[in-house]
């Protein structure tokens, strides 16, 4: 066991987050196994447990890079697969409504456009190839289970397709289940109180179409049009994915009802701030159906405020914080909590009790990871007035800041590269704040009002 940290980590989910804590657990356990519940096909395909696959995903170019860091060559295998490479911002036509379009300036970013299936797929076939790292699909955790002598874990309970069941003993399990219920349903048996729960509820509805590109394609590749809270909730993306195709989905808050037809979506792109996506897209083929889903509310269970974890279990992903999806978000910041657990575990092999210190060093950190994407898309929903959740002392402030930072990108590249940096997960937040970057944004306020 020289250099490891255990023999056995378990890996509770086959999605985005469970794939890339694999490879964050491989080098320091003697075995990793993740266990799905759904059966898994060999290529590219959807699964019930990711109902939302078939609908537009942005892997964010920070969950890109922590991707490729945990699986050297994984944007190249996904670029390989079909993917397209995406410049941000010389390939992505971005609008709202009350500032129009940004510029089209290439800020030596990329990230690739894909269907959540592929990213998946690619992402497999990385994790599958390590070789002490075993896939098990058609599997269901029903439990994690207690240690007899205290608040330890000793494994997981598994229910297999045959109808019979067994136990995994792990010294680590990462529950990236994507709902946590694992990780809650031992806390209750443990008789443990359950982390304090944010909820922002949107009650968003959305409608995606699947296009052939057309010959004649507009010069962009991407495009992104914003709603414009509080009157205008509807919102839109285009996105470029594998089969020179595209991916278009509407997005509408509070929407009693959804868009049934293509006429339906038609008409709804034709309601947009901005017209370019109905102009991209009405002439096109329609396609046989359409593919709906509904979100009720973004969640962050937060366990970092809990004194301590039952030792040897750790929530990631989804388990920890699920973000309203049409920002994109989620598949990064998995990917980034990923990348955050290697580095607990390269920091605890000198521990005394290192199992432990990744619990512990993994939630002291894990605010760093998740605050930004969930402050960047919460404060959006919140200006709906539909939205339920508790609005921030300084939310107003923080909407006219929004405004003005987006005036100011128009006008000055430097403040453009900060807020797709920001934006893309590759710097914190605090990079809006600094004096160089806040200047910049008041002098282009102070011009407008002269």
């Amino acid at each position: 066991m020289s250099g490891k940290l255990g023999r056995r980590a378990v890996v509770i989910g086959a999605g985005i987050g469970g794939l890339a804590a694999a490879g964050a657990l491989a080098p320091y356990f003697e075995q990793v196994d993740i266990v799905e519940r759904d059966v898994l096909a060999g290529s590219a395909a959807s699964r019930t447990g990711t109902p939302q696959d078939r609908h537009s995903h942005g892997l964010l170019a920070g969950g890109l890079k922590a991707l490729d860091e945990i699986y050297p060559g994984f944007s190249r295998q996904l670029t390989k697969a079909g993917a397209v490479a995406v410049g941000i911002a010389q390939d992505v036509r971005y609008e709202r409504g009350d500032v129009g379009a940004l510029p089209m300036r290439d800020l030596g970013i990329s990230i690739r456009g894909a269907t959540r299936p592929l990213i998946e797929a690619v992402l497999r076939n990385c994790a599958t190839a390590v070789n002490n790292i075993a896939l098990h699909s058609g599997c269901r955790v029903s439990a994690i289970i207690p240690s007899p002598r205290g608040a330890d874990v000793h494994g997981v309970h598994i229910e297999l397709r045959s109808g019979s069941s067994k136990t995994l003993e792990a010294d680590l399990v990462i529950d990236a289940s994507g709902r946590g219920a694992p990780t809650l349903m031992l806390f209750d048996a443990l008789s443990w109180a359950r982390p304090k729960l944010s909820e922002v509820a949107v009650d968003i509805s959305y409608a995606t179409a699947v296009l052939d590109i057309p010959d004649e394609a507009p010069t962009w590749k991407l495009a992104i049009t914003l709603p414009s809270p509080p009157t205008q909730p509807l919102n839109a993306l285009l996105l470029p994915v594998e089969g020179d195709r595209w991916m278009v989905t509407i997005i509408d808050y509070g929407a009693p009802g959804q868009l049934k037809t293509w006429e339906d979506l038609l008409a709804a792109a034709r309601r947009l701030s901005t017209p370019t996506i109905y102009q991209a897209i009405r002439h096109a083929t329609p396609p046989e159906s359409l593919s709906h889903y509904g979100f009720a509310a973004s969640m962050w269970r937060h366990f970092e405020q809990l004194p301590r974890l039952p030792r040897g279990v750790l929530p990631l992903g989804d388990s920890i914080c699920r973000f309203n999806p049409i920002y994109g978000q989620g598949m990064s910041s998995a990917a980034r909590q990923a990348r955050l657990l290697r580095e607990m575990l390269e920091r605890a092999a000198a521990e005394p009790d290192p199992i432990a210190a990744v619990q512990a060093g993994f939630m002291a950190e894990i605010p760093g990871v998740v605050e930004a994407p969930w402050s960047m898309s919460t404060r959006t929903d919140l200006a709906f007035p539909t939205t339920r959740g508790e609005r921030p002392e300084n939310f107003e402030q923080s909407r006219r800041f929004d405004t003005a930072l987006f005036r100011a990108v128009i006008a000055d590249p430097v403040v453009h590269r900060a807020m797709v940096e920001v934006a893309q997960l590759l710097a914190p937040r605090s990079l809006l704040q600094e004096p160089h970057i806040k200047a910049r944004i008041e002098a282009v306020a102070a011009k407008a009002v002269a």
